[in-house]
């Protein structure tokens, strides 16, 4: 039986949230079903990562065809120096004749266009809440109008959430899939960090066993294991924040608890993880560092290609994003044992149950978000609790295989 070729067409060759979730789908897609075909505008992370894995992989060049608010101004223009590209692209999904074109992120038009021209399926899965008030991406034309082009030029639109699909609902067919994570590769990395050598494959509760003791125990040692490789000690309260230097991310904010903090948690520390290339923005954390006297609680790290690699040596994740229409990152915490406060917005609140797996903050409060780190912080008991349920939460609702397979499901409609 021949494989049914896929064309998945990336808005970015980065490796952000939004293609860290495709290349986990790519990869684990069946490819005794599926010839998988990836599309991106240009060489970076998510091309090497993809080639090396032995997907066929081809760079067309786009622009984005939606901007920030700030940059509404370039969308004509970036249209006009999309035609080639796009061109290109038709002719491309021509010769693949695939039996679906998948378009990841709302911005990118182009796979939509070129298999519309093509007459061929296609699905857009969507990650930006576009009915957001200062949403991330804005259509010269308005979101409202960007939500109907994606709607009409789509078989179906998959949201990460379902804050993100009201915009489509009810006039578009529109699914909900949650991002998943691995975690039978989570427990690998675990166990390497363990130095643990020829353990068996499945779940991270085969190796810990399911009594909550037997896990903090296990979260404890690799946590040691991790800092032995850092300026830092077991005594070291450690908070983290991960995601690209940017407004929405909100890191001025996360800096703001930290000032709230620093007198009453003298070992209290704070790490950025995340890619600094917004420099406008960089700059203005490095100034509120100083400016709030942090110079020797805050650590910048850059980006991490492999987050697992340090992401358990933190006491506490911290999200004080102003929008998320998922937040990956809570879910990557989570499956490793690390506690997460983050603020009460978006679509957060589909992951974290307050008081249950984690904290929610009053939206876009530093004061209420360094209360609940205090919380954790004072109560060994949260952290405990935190810890133990926020795998749980990951092993029953946001497992790649779950995602996968609601994917495959969907595809079998055109196979």
């Amino acid at each position: 039986m021949s494989l049914a070729t896929l064309v998945f067409v990336s808005h970015s060759a980065e490796l952000n949230g939004a293609e860290l979730m495709l290349f986990e789908l790519i990869k684990h897609l069946d490819s005794r079903k599926f010839q998988k075909v990836l599309v991106v505008p240009r060489h970076g992370r998510f091309f090497h990562r993809a080639v090396e894995l032995g997907i066929q992989t081809r760079v067309i060049p786009q622009k984005w065809w939606v901007t920030s608010s700030a940059q509404q101004w370039r969308q004509p223009l970036n249209w006009a120096l999309n035609l080639a590209g796009l061109i290109q692209l038709a002719s491309f999904l021509k010769s693949k004749s695939p039996r679906v074109v998948i378009s990841n992120s709302s911005v990118a038009l182009g796979g939509a266009l070129a298999a519309r021209l093509n007459k061929l399926p296609h699905i857009w899965i969507v990650h930006e809440l576009l009915d957001h008030p200062q949403a991330v991406v804005k259509f010269i034309g308005g979101n409202k109008l960007l939500a109907s082009i994606i709607g009409h030029c789509s078989n179906l639109v998959i949201a990460n959430s379902r804050v993100t699909a009201r915009p489509f609902q009810p006039f578009y067919p529109v699914e909900i899939i949650y991002n998943g994570v691995d975690l039978g590769e989570v427990q690998k990395k675990i166990y390497r960090l363990m130095a643990i050598e020829n353990q068996q494959e499945g779940s991270l509760d085969q190796g810990v066993g399911l009594k909550e003791s037997n896990f903090l125990l296990t979260r404890k040692i690799v946590k040691s294991r991790i800092r032995q490789q850092w300026p830092l000690t077991c005594e070291d309260q450690l908070l983290g924040v991960v995601g690209k230097f940017k407004r929405e991310k909100g890191q001025d904010m996360a800096l703001r608890a930290l000032a709230i903090l620093k007198d009453v948690f003298p070992k209290l520390k704070l790490i950025f993880i995340g890619d600094t290339s917004e420099a406008k923005y960089f700059r203005l954390i490095k100034n509120l560092v100083t400016q709030l006297d942090l110079g020797k609680r805050v650590l910048f790290q850059g980006y991490i290609d492999e987050l697992y690699s340090f992401l358990p040596a933190l006491d506490i994740l911290v999200v004080p994003s102003r929008q998320e229409s998922f937040s990956r990152v809570v879910v990557e915490a989570m499956a490793v044992g690390v506690p997460v406060v983050a603020f009460n917005q978006g679509g957060i609140p589909e992951i974290i149950e307050d008081r249950r797996n984690g904290f929610l903050a009053q939206a876009f409060s530093p004061r209420s978000l360094a209360e609940k780190v205090a919380l954790i912080l004072n109560n060994p008991e949260y952290e405990q609790k935190f810890s133990f349920q926020g795998y749980q939460t990951v092993k029953s609702r946001f497992d790649l295989s779950d995602q996968v397979r609601n994917f495959e499901k969907i595809l079998e409609r055109w196979l």
